[in-house]
């Protein structure tokens, strides 16, 4: 038995992020024969992508820290985070390199080598198979840029942070050369088509075509838009050179007429980490911080491109998501990007991003950014599959608009439709769907609520006389039949309104503002985060509050698992607490390293969302997969955060676990209670139905044995003599079937040494076959081969074990073989009399306790399923 710390969450167990496609880190792509595959870094892991299709083939396994640097050899990704580099193949970590003692800045595979930079100045070359140190170096600038030029044997070419070039031989670890330097700092080199010539970026945006044999610039560029972040030549025949930005504008140079050919404005959001052309062919694949890869097609007027394809996530921190659909596949999400988006967390190629119009042909007319077209970030959405065939069936509310937006997953379309009520100066705050899908419910920063037909767009009138609330209407919810809509307020008032009339139902005063809410539409109840840090669970049905729950700090989100058996909330101190509303227990509590700014739950995970994390979590449910002892936490606890290590002071918070020996439940709760015996129902049965089965399986015609031929032939006497058959193979056969059984069997040993023990003589029994069984207790009589002693001895085992409550279901089945085989004896047997009454009245008295508890148990949960509490 060990100790071990609370440190991870004791339900949800974090699975993978979706939604991350790329950051700012520089991709690479791969050449397979005739297949490219591009590797994006997504902070502690990469995605490796097909080209052909931008389809994610894996996710690499997680660091401990977030990845700086990634390059290739052959198979492998070899990745550099802090002082280490790893080596991976197909997304598995394979090989650890260290050496190094401060940050890796640079790393290029070299043949079976890898040879990496540091801040420290230090030079590393590792062995890639054995991850042996081969040499070591000391550099005298900070390289931020690592090249081997084409045809120079064991060289590579460094550029620094100081805007100087240096040429080093790896073999014996010297400096060949150093170039002039130049008045920038190096951000970006590639190597060009032809031999001795490299491309170099700066950070002051010049770029310079540069012989590195005769150390002179053949000519140079510059582009407009600040720091070169990559560099990469056209190998097809067309001598382009293509440049990144910090701005996100990739721009096209001529070679031959030495000046700029076209512009790609606004190619991407954020800045362009990396530009690859693919070989020989007029395609170029550029990545971005902003979460997005982007193909492009040189097939224009003039050499021109254009987007070929893309695969992106949101580009601003996500900060509602809910799951969508009955099958829970699929995600809804809406971001400070302004954009709503559905991730599919079963195929990742099935993700979209719903189109709000032809955006990119407006912003290339007026020259502006494509986010500067969108609407504003999504507050709140609610959507509903069922009508997803026939109209728009997502509806959502954005920051200062007080126009409903509607969306067609089927189309993956904003509709040209939009819910505007007929009033001024108003804000949506909160927004529902009715389950049939037709209604589309309203809340306003006003206190007015108001209902939609969502086919048609037509207002269908306001709640209430003129204000369903005095204050901003926080949360909005229909019950599962289309009766009802609840609205929470800032008001302190929670109200149930009749969907049809209009009109306010009940109202339920609460004890502060309403912040935050969330109906379980199977159980009607509804859970309300208040501004005193407090969350009460409401039983629409009733009009009581049924359960109280407190929190430190405010709530962020909260929902019910599908099942209604738990509330789970996230609040503004990193924290998520998940109650079991039967018993009204805290019984998880977890904090992760950013705030949770939305989250909901499907069967089987939890989708969260996160400050200043573009991705969202998805944790898996490991009650479903493994016993998970979900004891109530106490007051005084103190949760670690999720994926770090535990400080000190939580040491002290420590469980007994039984590593060796696994859980194993008791054999009897109570003796005052029945209990079964747990094994095989089908066996007991079986025991039970023995002739019936023999009967059932009996051939219709048994097989005959053939008559074997005397070694001599007998013959008849007679003119033409005939063989004689012998007629004795009946009275063989009878004889054959008569055996007689010598000495004790084992378990009748155990039936007079050991009656007084149930538990043995039952477990003896329980390895033993059904017939065999069934033969052993036919042979107890003394008609078949027993005692009298034999018999008397299993009754009284028989009555021990009825007293005993255990193993109830084999005891009478195991009654009911003997019965059947020994009653003519027993019927004619005085001396067993006393026995079989005592057994009689034991048996029928166990029969009548155990049918009162079954009775009383179905008139129960007959009176709860049909009683108006």
């Amino acid at each position: 038995r060990i100790q071990i710390l609370f440190e991870m969450s004791r339900i949800y167990v974090p699975q993978r992020v979706i939604g991350l496609v790329s950051n700012g880190i520089p991709s690479i792509i791969q050449t397979r024969g005739k297949e490219h595959f591009l590797t994006t870094c997504t902070g502690k892991s990469f995605n490796t992508y097909s080209c052909k299709k931008l389809q994610l083939l894996f996710v690499s396994t997680i660091l401990e820290d977030d990845i700086t640097k990634i390059t290739f050899h052959k198979d492998y990704i070899i990745a550099a985070a802090a002082c280490k580099i790893y080596a991976f193949l197909r997304g598995k970590l394979v090989q650890t390199y260290n050496g190094h003692d401060s940050a890796v800045t640079e790393i290029l595979a070299f043949g079976d080598y890898i040879i990496s930079t540091s801040n420290s100045k230090k030079m590393l070359i590792h062995d890639l198979e054995t991850g042996d140190l081969y040499a070591e170096g000391s550099l005298t600038l900070c390289a931020s840029a690592i090249l081997h030029p084409a045809t120079y044997i064991n060289k590579i070419l460094l550029g620094s942070t100081e805007g100087i070039m240096e040429l080093w031989n790896i073999r014996t670890m010297k400096l060949v050369y150093q170039f002039q330097r130049f008045n920038s700092e190096i951000t970006a080199m590639a190597q060009s088509t032809g031999v001795d010539v490299v491309a170099v970026g700066f950070l002051d945006g010049k770029i310079r075509l540069h012989n590195i044999k005769y150390d002179e610039t053949l000519f140079s560029f510059h582009q407009d838009w600040g720091c070169v972040t990559t560099l990469s030549f056209r190998t097809d025949g067309t001598p382009h050179l293509v440049s990144g930005s910090t701005e996100g504008h990739i721009a096209v140079w001529d070679l031959e007429k030495q000046e700029l050919h076209s512009t790609l404005h606004h190619a991407h959001l954020a800045n362009v980490s990396a530009a690859h052309y693919f070989a020989s062919q007029p395609l170029l694949l550029s990545t971005s911080s902003d979460n997005s890869i982007k193909m492009w097609v040189f097939d224009g007027a003039g050499g021109t491109a254009r987007l070929l394809k893309e695969r992106s996530g949101h580009h601003g921190p996500p900060t509602v998501a809910r799951f969508y659909g009955s099958n829970y596949e699929t995600v809804l999400s809406g971001g400070r990007d302004k954009s709503l988006r559905l991730f599919c967390i079963i195929k990742d190629e099935r993700s979209r991003e719903l189109s709000q119009g032809s955006l990119e042909s407006k912003s290339k007319k007026i020259n502006v950014p494509v986010d500067d077209l969108k609407l504003s970030p999504i507050t709140a959405l609610a959507a509903e599959e069922i009508r997803e065939r026939e109209w728009c069936n997502v509806i959502t509310a954005h920051v200062n608009d007080k126009a409903v937006r509607m969306w067609s997953t089927q189309l993956s379309a904003l509709s040209q439709t939009s819910l505007l009520p007929k009033l001024e100066t108003i804000v949506v705050t909160a927004v529902a769907i009715t389950t049939c899908g037709n209604i589309g419910v309203v809340g306003y920063n006003s206190g007015h609520l108001t209902a939609f037909n969502l086919q048609s767009g037509i207002n269908r009138g306001l709640f209430g006389n003129k204000r369903a609330h005095t204050l901003t209407i926080t949360g909005v919810a229909t019950d599962n039949i289309n009766k009802y809509v609840i609205s929470c307020s800032k008001d302190t008032n929670l109200k149930i309104w009749d969907l049809q009339s209009r009109k306010v139902v009940s109202e339920i005063k609460m004890a502060d503002s309403i912040i935050k809410s969330n109906l379980h539409r199977d159980s009607n109840l509804y859970a309300c985060a208040m501004v005193n840090h407090s969350i009460h669970v409401v039983d629409i049905d009733t009009l009581n509050t049924v359960r109280k729950f407190a929190i430190s700090e405010a709530a962020t989100d909260l929902s019910f698992s599908v099942d209604g058996k738990w509330l789970v909330a996230a609040s503004t101190d990193n924290t998520v607490r998940v109650w079991d509303l039967m018993t009204a227990q805290l019984v998880d509590y977890f904090k992760t390293v950013n705030m949770v700014t939305s989250l909901s739950l499907s069967r089987d995970q939890l989708v969260t969302t996160h400050l200043n994390q573009l991705g969202f979590c998805c944790w898996y449910n490991r009650t479903l997969y493994e016993n998970v002892d979900l004891k109530p936490i106490s007051g005084d606890y103190a949760p670690a955060t999720v994926g770090e290590h535990v400080s000190d002071e939580y040491e002290h918070q420590t469980m007994d676990v039984d590593v060796d020996t696994p859980f194993q439940s008791l054999d009897q709760i109570n003796e005052n209670l029945i209990s079964l015996s747990g094994s095989s129902k089908s066996k007991w049965i079986a025991l039970c139905n023995l002739d019936i089965i023999r009967k059932r399986n009996k051939p219709k015609s048994p097989p005959k044995k053939p008559i074997s031929a005397p070694f001599f032939l007998g013959t008849t006497k007679e003119l033409v003599p005939k063989f004689i058959v012998s007629n004795d193979t009946e009275a063989e056969a009878e004889s054959m079937k008569a055996v007689k059984r010598e000495g004790e069997s084992e378990f009748q040993t155990m039936i007079l040494s050991n009656y007084r023990n149930p538990n043995d003589v039952i477990s003896f029994l329980e390895n033993m076959s059904t017939s065999s069984i069934d033969l052993e207790l036919q042979s107890l009589s003394p008609i078949d081969g027993g005692s009298l002693e034999l018999i008397t001895n299993f009754i009284k085992f028989i009555i021990t074990a009825i007293k005993s409550n255990k193993n109830y279901d084999l005891v009478q089945a195991h009654l009911n073989v003997f019965l059947k085989h020994n009653r003519k004896y027993l019927m004619q047997n005085k001396e067993l009399e006393h026995l079989l009454c005592e057994l009689h009245t034991l048996q029928e008295d166990s029969w009548k306790q155990m049918q009162h508890d079954i009775q009383k148990c179905f008139c129960i949960s007959q009176f709860i399923k049909s009683a108006t509490l």
